[in-house]
């Protein structure tokens, strides 16, 4: 999330609530007692709008038809040690399945303790207006008490003093000195392709941390691509998708602008409020089963999930993410090594447009996909809310 988008969201949502992914920002993990190295691999598939790149969505946006079928494959990759080098370097070597060469070189550099984020001025937040709306549960019609309304405006001094303390704290990158490798880096990185598999024997070797030498299997593998599509329920809309093998479960969320000026609207599967809402980053199966039993998660199983009437007629339009959660291999070196530790998080996402007009830009929402495109140049985005 961009910082632009996180200042007027924790402006939002006040002082005592913050959405799962600033919670996640502003709470990392507990680090280890004594610093060691660590690395960390985020594997994503994407589906939908997410996947179609820059000049896909200024196409769209300039009144092309969306490629809503387009799929690809993400790799972050994260190396942390400790140690520092004179000229420090550091690879990935990757099994041939991942059909990208012999080894993908992390762009590496010396990091600076304490190194501070954007400097945060209570100018900087802006004065918020309106409401936000938040609908949950995947049931056709909102549930009691729905939606929970927070009212935007009118915030005392405190509690712009404590947003503003937030915002620091998230822009903070409090750490030990010692050196950093990441991929990609810059434009040059080549893409992921779509039949890459990280099946197999990886190495991570250089001069500023242990070597990490590690198997995948195939449950640990890119998870499939999210197939969404939705039709009509009346007024709510039925969210589809096939079952993604080895999923530990879905949740999807969906924003758009109120009816009335200045609010926003947004719906979540969750059947909890949005702050209990969270999904942690290293997600294992124990923990997975318990979010689903709380109601955070979607159960792998489940294909169907509505958004509900009266979150439809609340926003008419809105831009709805799907995400199915894998399961998280973590690793440690073996007794006797070099100490390093390693996390590969898998997630497959999809994300769309909802509502009014938005079917006939999908093929998969059931509405006549021959339709014409109107006169006037198409869909533009610019002019969806």
């Amino acid at each position: 999330m961009s910082w632009q988008a996180a200042a007027p969201l924790v402006l939002l949502l006040g002082t005592d609530q913050v959405l799962p992914s600033l919670a996640a920002a502003a709470q990392p993990g507990a680090r280890p007692a004594t610093p060691i190295a660590t690395y960390t691999i985020e594997a994503t598939t994407t589906a939908g709008m997410g996947a179609m790149g820059g000049a896909g969505m200024l196409q769209m946006m300039l009144g092309g038809r969306p490629a809503i079928g387009a799929t690809s494959r993400q790799l972050e990759l994260r190396l942390q040690s400790p140690q520092t080098a004179a000229n420090p370097t550091a690879e990935h070597r990757i099994p041939a399945a991942m059909a990208m060469g012999t080894a993908l070189p992390l762009k590496s550099g010396t990091d600076s303790p304490g190194q501070p984020g954007r400097e945060w001025k209570e100018e900087d937040i802006p004065e918020a207006k309106g409401r936000l709306l938040i609908f949950r549960g995947c049931a056709e019609s909102a549930g009691a008490g729905q939606p929970e309304i927070i009212t935007m405006q009118g915030l005392s001094k405190e509690q712009r003093r404590q947003a503003l303390s937030g915002l620091k704290r998230l822009g903070t990158a409090a750490g030990p000195a010692g050196t950093t490798g990441r991929w990609p880096a810059g434009e040059e990185a080549p893409a992921v392709p779509q039949q890459a598999s990280l099946v197999g024997t990886h190495v991570v070797a250089g001069n500023y941390a242990p070597e990490i030498r590690f198997q995948v299997g195939s449950g640990h593998d890119f998870l499939a691509p999210v197939k969404l599509t939705s039709t009509p329920a009346g007024s709510a809309q039925r969210l589809s998708w096939p079952a993604i093998p080895t999923a530990l479960g879905y949740q999807a969320t969906a924003t758009g602008m109120g009816r009335q000026e200045g609010d926003i609207v947004m719906w979540t599967s969750s059947e909890l409020p949005m702050a209990d809402s969270g999904v942690p980053d290293a997600l294992r199966a124990p923990e997975a089963v318990r979010l689903v039993q709380r109601g955070v998660l979607l159960a792998p199983e489940r294909t169907t999930c509505a958004v509900s009437a009266q979150a439809m007629a609340a926003m008419g339009a809105a831009m709805v993410t799907f995400t199915a959660y894998g399961d998280t291999l973590l690793l440690s070196s073996p007794q006797g090594s070099p100490a390093w530790r390693l996390s590969l998080e898998r997630r497959s996402t999809a994300t769309r447009l909802l509502g009014d007009g938005m079917e006939r830009l999908d093929p998969g929402s059931g509405a006549g996909q021959e339709e014409p495109a109107p006169k006037g140049g198409g869909f533009n985005l610019f002019k969806l809310f």
